[in-house]
């Protein structure tokens, strides 16, 4: 393979990891972080790009080195477990979390402020008769559309943020709380759920690269670390541009604001009405496409597993989804927080033992580990839902959004010790 095929791939493959990772979601997150961040902007920025992007590729990488996908991952649980693992991650990025939110900001970001205070449950209503129609046929157009949309979206928001910073909005506030900061940075990645994505598509990633003949593992490796760096790169430019933006704007906006509500109002101040709409366009156009993508890839899912109706699933979660999109995004996100606590602490161990699996030989430290994370995860799950956050003090690193380290690692070493005794008795 010639330097100029290697040089065209790792660029392709980039940008293919950079639309992928850049959804019109996402985008709600970084402005809100540096507004709450201040002075401490970047390093939150750092701990988001390290949840949201980073865990991703490792994903991607644990998953190119053991195959099977998600469940190649989660395999090491046990058959049930492990199912039980991947339908909670597919729900998540489904019609319990991310189909609402796309519905959610389509009606936040791309019509109330253009067209005034519409009716919620009509106009979700349209968007996911719209995500219904188009997944059950599986028209191209999403596609094309799709395709279209991501470069188109990219441009608006570069200019969005060259603009934030020749003409900065205001003073960036001070502030010496480091430790919300990474807490809150971590948080916002977890909130992405692009991790629990990857999981799900890595197969598909991880298929194109052997397609296009890397078949070594290391040659393999190398590859998606300089397409990861490629699309980190990008994406820091975008979400840390946002992040700075959100930043200048922390004492000139003083008003409780939501996350939709404070993009929008950046838009404003940086590009006038006329950059508003046409953001509003992009940003709702582009959340169908990933509404669609998304029910058509859970809906084939639970059809492969479960063997259940392709067309009954997309309708049931269109519906459910739908109801739980009249919620709102402030709603959504706060109720998918303590969810998102228990799941995330469980893949992301499993990911970083599949990395180095060739130094466990058993299961148990995998088991261990995943359950370790998993009682954290619960505590603070119970915590966050009943108890205004004063149970889970006890969780070292708990302040910080990583109180499931210590437990995890412990139990984690419980679990290879029992490994290594068992590999001695045999």
């Amino acid at each position: 393979m010639g330097r100029s095929s290697k040089t065209r791939d790792f660029i392709t493959i980039g940008f293919a990891l950079f639309a992928m990772f850049f959804g019109a979601g996402n985008l709600i997150f970084p402005p809100f972080l540096g507004w709450q961040s201040g002075s401490n902007w970047l390093i939150g920025i750092l701990f988001y790009m390290a949840i949201d992007i980073g865990m991703s590729l490792m994903a991607i990488i644990a998953s190119a080195r053991i195959g099977h996908g998600a469940s190649g991952i989660t395999e090491k649980l046990g058959r049930i477990p492990s199912f039980i693992i991947i339908s909670i991650t597919c729900l998540c990025i489904g019609p319990m979390i991310a189909i609402p939110r796309t519905a959610s900001i389509t009606y936040e970001v791309g019509f109330i402020p253009n067209f005034g205070d519409l009716n919620s449950w009509v106009v979700t209503g349209v968007f996911f008769l719209i995500s219904w129609i188009l997944s059950i046929r599986e028209s191209r157009v999403v596609d094309i559309v799709g395709k279209v949309l991501s470069p188109v979206m990219f441009i608006i928001i570069l200019i969005m943020i060259i603009k934030g910073f020749i003409s900065p909005i205001g003073e960036i506030a001070p502030n010496n709380d480091v430790y919300t900061a990474v807490k809150e940075g971590s948080l916002a990645g977890y909130q992405t759920m692009d991790m629990l994505a990857a999981c799900l598509f890595s197969i598909t990633v991880t298929s194109t690269i052997i397609q296009r003949g890397y078949t070594d593992q290391k040659a393999q490796f190398s590859l998606i670390r300089g397409c990861g760096l490629i699309a980190a790169l990008l994406l820091f430019i975008v979400y840390g541009g946002l992040a700075y933006i959100g930043a200048t704007a922390s004492v000139r906006v003083d008003a409780i604001l939501t996350q939709s509500e404070l993009l929008v109002y950046l838009s404003g101040l940086l590009m006038g009405n006329a950059g508003r709409v046409i953001l509003g366009l992009i940003v709702s156009f582009a959340c169908l496409t990933t509404a669609i993508g998304l029910l058509t890839s859970i809906a084939s899912y639970f059809e492969e597993n479960l063997h259940l109706n392709y067309k009954m699933l997309v309708t049931v979660f269109a519906v459910i989804s739908w109801i739980i999109s009249n919620f709102g995004t402030s709603v959504i996100i706060a109720k998918a927080a303590p969810v998102l606590d228990l799941v995330y602490p469980v893949m992301i161990m499993l990911i970083i033992l599949s990395l180095f699996g060739r130094f466990f030989t058993g299961c148990h430290v995998y088991r261990f580990s995943a359950y370790g994370a998993l009682a954290a995860g619960i505590i603070t799950m119970i915590d966050k839902s009943f108890l205004s956050g004063t149970a889970a003090a006890f969780l070292p690193l708990s302040g910080a959004g990583f109180g499931w380290v210590i437990p995890a690692v412990v139990c984690g070493m419980i679990g290879y010790a029992i490994d290594r005794s068992q590999a001695a008795k045999q």
